[in-house]
């Protein structure tokens, strides 16, 4: 390695307080079973917007280096699983919340959070899906094996426009399902029907004074929470599956259990940090079947550790579109 330092952006709590600095840092021995990475990409997802600007508390830690996905090289290895010059990745499993994430051009990983790149992926098509898309394929495949069919009817995807909502959306119409996507943004008709949206519905209040609504969905993918998921509850059909992924809108849940008892609605929950199931199944299934035909459409942007901070906010405010990719070289 030519430089004796590299940097970082870290992310504190010091006396309880959130600070928020790039700082460089020295290179150090590699722990046993652990990899050095050169990160060549990560991602900005709607937790690191979390974290970098301070609004909730994602680090569990004093102080870490934020950002839940890296791609990169392996520069150095005490792992028997991986080797030098091994193009590897990782998401969610607990980077940036429980160890050192992605914001950073250098990574010290434990080899039981990396992956290594799928043959028909590269490293930029990688953080292009990213936690988003990790989390877009464990939430269909959940449905899936519930026994989500095509015939049922539309499945909706709320927040449509973000991370997971674009990927799920381009993922369900590349399986063959009818697709209804919900948004706030006017001006995205274009960009949503561009990644797989068969209809869009316009977000507007909500009246959830019914203890069943008509039967709409036969399932969904939700990235909202709160009031929206209790009208997707009372608006599905029999015996239909929702995938509770997210909770940009709110954490609480006010619903009744008449479309549990008399509809046979199913809710079911995922998280990408705690996934146990096999990682790099399902990241070649993101390379093959799941593979979204339009990464580069929603890749909206690319930018470097200097930018984070800047585009954390408008994350947070609902101006972005799609996926964010930062370049560290």
């Amino acid at each position: 390695m030519s430089k004796n330092c590299y940097k970082s952006i870290r992310v504190s709590y010091a006396k309880g307080k959130h600070e928020l600095g790039i700082l460089e840092n020295n290179f150090r021995e590699v722990k046993e079973n652990e990899v050095l990475v050169r990160v060549k990409y990560s991602s900005l997802n709607y937790k690191d917007a979390l974290s970098i600007t301070g609004k909730t508390r994602i680090i569990r830690k004093e102080t870490l280096i934020p950002g839940l996905d890296l791609s990169g090289t392996v520069i150095q290895s005490n792992s028997k699983k991986f080797k030098k010059g091994e193009k590897v990745l990782a998401s969610g499993a607990g980077l940036g919340e429980f160890i050192d994430g992605g914001f950073t051009e250098y990574s010290y990983v434990p080899e039981d959070v990396l992956v290594r790149i799928p043959e028909s992926l590269n490293l930029i098509d990688t953080m292009r899906l990213g936690t988003a898309g990790f989390t877009a394929a464990i939430a269909i495949e959940k449905m899936i094996l519930n026994k989500q069919d095509k015939i049922s009817g539309p499945i909706l995807v709320t927040g449509a426009t973000g991370g997971v909502g674009s990927i799920s959306l381009s993922i369900l119409s590349k399986l063959g399902y009818e697709t209804i996507a919900l948004t706030r943004k006017k001006s995205s008709k274009k960009y949503l029907k561009s990644i797989g949206a068969s209809q869009i519905l316009q977000f507007e209040k909500i009246n959830n004074n019914k203890i069943l609504n008509t039967k709409l969905f036969s399932g969904a993918i939700d990235n909202i929470g709160g009031e929206v998921l209790d009208w997707i509850i009372k608006s599905t059909k029999d015996n239909g599956n929702i995938v509770s992924v997210g909770m940009a809108f709110d954490s609480k849940l006010e619903t009744t259990v008449f479309p549990f008892i008399m509809r046979g609605v199913n809710i079911l929950g995922i998280s990408s940090t705690n996934y146990i199931g096999n990682r790099q199944r399902i990241w070649e299934s993101l390379s093959k079947r799941y593979k979204p035909k339009n990464l580069n459409i929603i890749n909206k942007k690319s930018i470097s550790l200097s930018d984070i901070s800047k585009q954390s906010k408008n994350l947070l405010l609902g101006k972005n579109t799609g996926r964010i990719i930062i370049k560290m070289y």
